[in-house]
């Protein structure tokens, strides 16, 4: 059995250089890009290490490969792959970006959870029901409440089984969720009052199999978390500019 590399290959490392190039704006919307035998003498690669990572950022939806050369397709027609170089291009996302990441992020799981509880189990409710009260303890800390909410939309999607919606969520996770690392500077503590009330919401809307209050609560949630986010980073920008200002 061949094991596959940690090592990125030549293609992966030119198209990584490009790809952030391109979202940084150096190329603009409609540019051509250097032709190949160009890119390979920047680079020092040969003809085809070049061809393939072209090839990388037409899959990522940047770039259109045609008989005449690559352009730089607008970043708004991209796919979901580049999201999470969006996001981490900065060393603090853009508040607005993460807020409709938040508001994306609570439709889809609102949605999970709606269909999750019409479709469930008894003994399927009763494990969301725990994982609902575990959140509710307030002992817990940041790590271990992020991984009860990763838990608690995996039980949604296992039990409606909708397997479009799951794979959305898992694109979403893997290219945003992932990146937002905590930092000591950025304070996301949620009011502790409100987030008990939805949670008390929460689990009380879930016994009584009340799969529309389900949803207004995972949505209540999620509204509360982006506002919070945000909240924090526009303190951030604002601090950042007042201090680059003095």
């Amino acid at each position: 059995m061949t094991l596959k590399s940690n090592t990125p290959s030549r293609a992966e490392e030119i198209s990584d250089v490009l790809r952030e190039e391109i979202l940084r704006g150096q190329y603009r919307a409609g540019e051509r890009l250097p032709s190949e035998r160009d890119l390979a003498a920047r680079f020092g690669a040969n003809r085809g290490a070049v061809r393939e990572a072209l090839k990388k950022l037409e899959q990522m939806g940047i770039a259109d490969i045609t008989p005449g050369g690559v352009r730089v397709v607008p970043v708004e027609e991209a796919t979901l792959d580049v999201l999470g170089y969006i996001v981490s291009q900065n060393e603090y996302p853009d508040p607005a970006l993460i807020g409709q990441l938040f508001e994306v992020l609570g439709t889809l799981m609102s949605m999970s959870a709606r269909t999750a509880v019409e479709a469930a189990t008894d003994a399927e409710i009763e494990q969301m029901r725990e994982s609902v009260v575990e959140l509710q303890k307030t002992e817990i800390n940041r790590e271990r409440e992020g991984e009860l909410w990763t838990q608690l939309g995996k039980q949604f999607t296992e039990t409606n089984n909708n397997l479009v919606l799951r794979l959305i969520l898992n694109g979403l996770k893997t290219q945003f969720v992932g990146r937002l690392k905590p930092r000591p500077d950025t304070d996301v503590r949620l009011d502790a009052e409100r987030n008990r009330n939805i949670l008390e919401r929460l689990e009380k809307n879930l016994v009584a199999r009340n799969a529309e209050a389900v949803a207004v609560d995972i949505n209540d949630h999620f509204q509360h978390v982006r506002e919070t986010v945000m909240g924090a980073l526009t303190r951030i920008s604002e601090n950042t500019r007042s201090i680059s200002h003095g």
